[in-house]
């Protein structure tokens, strides 16, 4: 293929290599011949996962396809009569985007806080807004004894603070680089990400942080470099890891503002089916909750702040199923100087391990998690959960809980919730969100404050005058159009205009449709653009 010219929009979108099934069996003969009647044929074939039941195809070294590529071999792979589904795997942008592009919602207070606020000066204070430490005085067992959490992030790092007991680093992997040892090199935009993180959970109750589980087992795998970047490829393969290794919760920091057509959707839930409790972060500065939380099955977490408030960066919408603190955290920092220092941040990234720790606080009280699922099948186990620490939050005045959920968690009260007699019948899944999104829903979410009649007008009138004449013709085409938008900011901002600007600005807009970049030639063909 002729190497294409990058626009701005294509530095969001790495494209790793195109995911195939073809059928309930991983054939990649059949892959592989399927490849080659759409016009490839020096590309690797090979499992997504081990115990996955789909292909991943990734082009030879230094080859650059384009995303209007990509999608165009996507399309002919659809056809293909081996070929049961197809879909580009990109790296796009992760959940830590740009508040320029991507404003938050229904937020109160600044993005961006100068001072940290006072309640936030004790090292201590978010153990103590969840009552972390009466937690421990009630449980029935040490602080997250027995319980495997997979810590899906930039890998570990060398750190005073962390336990080193509770460190598991031979059980993980780097998805990265492909290699046994998830030690975070420290490079990229986000380096010590997982350990800072990880330190939430795990640091010891002996120096200058007090993780909330530090009992339990921390296993890391190195799925990102930064939390610019997300890869729902490599985010699936670690969680098919996850499940064939029997670990008992996934902590994932990590999201996008789009995560595939199917792909994901189905390691999510093998996953949960097969007993992991799934915790990921809201994300930061978008309108929307991102992926992999906004999936049903995900227990997203919101942020909130020292004064039990929620975080004015935090994404939030009906997909948060609860909050945690999230703004000045204090967290392990470790440097590839070598320094090692314990600093306040902020990012639905801390949130997460908060949750995830009480979560492995109630693995051990309530006698394992081997047990727990003895009593409510294994695919019951998260419902409880999600059920247990939704019951017990604590509600402030004034609480939005149309967006943030029912409240902060409450590590003493999730504990000493009433156990059920049985799991939801729902699952996981909420009882107003459970079904996963579809992409006209996605690609309306990016737009909260208009209704979806005004959404889907303007969204067709940015990409084609005559939006009658397509709106009825795209539906095997949405989730290309979900992709442009959710990695494209001029795209994005093409669309508000529209949905804020006068009559003359939406006429003109109506003339005018955007030249955005990357678009296959089907969708292009069938826009007439």
């Amino acid at each position: 293929m002729a190497k294409p010219s990058r626009t701005a929009s294509e530095t969001l979108r790495r494209f790793e290599g195109l995911v195939i099934a073809t059928g309930p069996k991983a054939d990649p003969k059949l892959a592989r011949k399927a490849l080659r009647r759409a016009g490839i044929s020096n590309w690797k074939v090979s499992p997504l996962a081990r115990n996955a039941p789909t292909l991943f195809a990734s082009p030879p070294r230094g080859a650059r396809v384009s995303t209007q590529q990509a999608w165009q071999l996507t399309y002919r792979l659809r056809e293909d009569r081996d070929v049961e589904r197809a879909e580009p795997a990109f790296e796009t942008i992760g959940y830590d985007a740009s508040p320029s592009t991507a404003p938050a919602r229904g937020t109160r207070g600044s993005l961006f806080r100068e001072k940290h606020l006072p309640a936030s000066d004790p090292r201590e204070w978010a153990i103590r807004l969840c009552n972390v430490r009466d937690a421990w005085a009630v449980s029935s067992a040490p602080p997250g004894r027995g319980v495997m959490i997979a810590h899906l992030d930039t890998g570990y790092a060398d750190h005073q603070q962390f336990d080193a007991r509770a460190l598991r680093p031979e059980l993980g992997y780097d998805f990265l680089d492909d290699v046994k040892d998830p030690k975070d090199p420290l490079t990229g935009s986000s380096p010590g990400h997982g350990t800072s993180t990880g330190s939430v959970i795990v640091s010891a109750d002996d120096l200058e942080l007090v993780g909330v589980a530090p009992k339990a087992s921390l296993v890391p795998l190195r799925v990102n470099d930064s939390v610019i970047h997300f890869s729902w490829r490599r985010l699936c393969a670690a969680l098919y890891w996850a499940v064939e290794k029997d670990f008992h919760v996934a902590s994932m920091s990590l999201g996008g503002p789009w995560g595939g057509s199917g792909t994901l959707e189905d390691a999510v839930r093998l996953a949960t089916q097969n007993g992991l409790i799934l915790i990921s972060a809201a994300g930061n500065h978008w309108p929307s909750v991102v992926y992999p939380a906004c999936f049903p099955e995900v227990i997203a977490v919101g942020a909130c702040n020292a004064d039990k408030a929620p975080w004015g960066g935090s994404s939030n919408g009906p997909e948060v199923d609860i909050t945690a603190p999230g703004e000045s955290v204090w967290r392990a920092l470790a440097s590839d100087d070598g320094r090692q220092t314990v600093e306040r941040s902020s990012g639905t990234s801390y949130a997460t391990p908060h949750v995830a720790g009480i979560c492995a606080l109630w693995i051990a009280h309530r006698g394992g998690w081997r047990s727990l699922c003895n009593r409510y099948g294994t695919a019951g186990v998260s419902g409880v959960f999600k059920e247990a620490i939704q019951n017990s939050a604590y509600t402030p005045r004034g609480w939005d809980t149309s967006n943030f959920g029912p409240g902060i968690v409450d590590a003493h009260g999730t504990l000493a919730s009433r156990e059920p007699a049985r799991a939801p019948a729902r699952g996981a899944r909420s009882a107003t969100n459970y079904r996963s999104p579809g992409p006209w829903e996605r690609i309306e979410s990016f737009f909260p404050q208009a209704s979806s009649d005004q959404v889907r007008g303007a969204v067709l009138s940015a990409f084609a005058p005559s939006q009658r004449r397509v709106s009825r013709r795209l539906d095997p085409l949405l989730d290309e159009m979900n992709f442009l938008i959710a990695t494209d900011p001029a795209l994005r901002l093409a669309i508000e205009s529209r949905l804020a600007g006068t009559r003359r600005v939406r006429s003109m807009a109506a003339r005018r449709p955007v030249r955005f970049s990357g678009a296959s030639s089907q969708l292009r063909r069938r826009l007439a653009i």
